[in-house]
């Protein structure tokens, strides 16, 4: 926790989540996450299970103190050989649905919620023994957790990823969609207030482009979104420019988050 990080949660200070997507989903990702933590570069991570890198990735972070989500996958084969052949089926079921035409990402579709859940409970448990504990949010593969019928089947009050907060986008049909999921997301979860991909900055950095994603964060929660092993997004994260941007704000997880009331159900299971 950074200086000032005691103030995170109050209305007049802001937070800074920089989180690296893919973890433990091959190895460069996995080690260049790592590399990037230990550099101060991101302050959070979200993890695939049942992927190659899955298992050493989980033994590698244990001692490094990164906070770690879960990477929801409902979009890429499962690559780990150990996978349970019925949580492989249950997975392949569901990527049927949601890797296919745009419409199956937007449209709600109920008969399909008990599948999702059952695939969410299938990876929420495999965390807990990869890691030891509850994942500190959820994100989506692809951005799937961003379907309306993956986000029904998500555990109520669970911090997840916010929808996009582009600022040059232009009104129209995504915009209201955008906006209409940011809405869901803040009354049913917990979430940052605004959400950006770093790619924008990552493809020309300048201490200006720096300066203007990051202000986003002086006064209010924001997540940049990364991918370390995408070579340029690395590279941007090593940079003493950033890492120098970063020193300025409030940084941290979505456990920094301000916590909603207690509930009985407070344990990420799927309802």
């Amino acid at each position: 926790m950074s200086p000032g990080q005691e103030d995170a949660c109050s209305d007049k200070h802001g937070l800074l989540v920089v989180n690296a997507d893919d973890f433990g989903g091959n190895r460069l990702a996995s080690d260049r996450i790592l590399h990037c933590f230990a550099a101060g570069g991101i302050t959070s991570t979200s993890a695939m299970v049942y992927m190659s890198d899955s298992r050493r990735a989980a033994e590698l972070v244990r001692a490094s103190g990164l906070p770690v989500g879960l990477h929801l996958n409902l979009t890429q084969e499962f690559e780990d050989e150990a996978t349970p052949a019925a949580v492989r089926s249950r997975q392949a079921r569901a990527r049927r649905h949601l890797s296919g035409q745009r419409l199956t990402r937007v449209a709600i579709n109920p008969p399909l919620i008990p599948l999702i859940k059952r695939c969410i409970a299938d990876q929420l448990a495999c965390f807990r023994e990869l890691y030891g504990g509850e994942p500190t949010h959820i994100d989506g593969h692809n951005h799937v957790h961003l379907s309306p019928t993956v986000l029904l089947a998500l555990p109520r009050g669970v911090a997840v990823r916010t929808a996009d907060s582009n600022p040059e986008a232009q009104p129209g049909l995504g915009t209201v969609i955008r906006r209409a999921r940011h809405r869901f997301i803040a009354h049913r979860q917990l979430s940052t207030e605004r959400f950006f991909a770093i790619d924008p900055v990552a493809a020309s950095p300048t201490a200006m482009s720096i300066e203007a994603l990051l202000a986003n964060a002086d006064s209010q929660s924001v997540e940049v979104m990364t991918h370390p092993d995408r070579d340029r997004d690395y590279a941007l994260l090593m940079s003493a420019q950033w890492l120098q941007a970063l020193k300025r704000r409030t940084v941290g997880s979505f456990r920094d988050l301000p916590a909603r009331p207690a509930r009985d159900d407070a344990r990420l299971t799927p309802e």
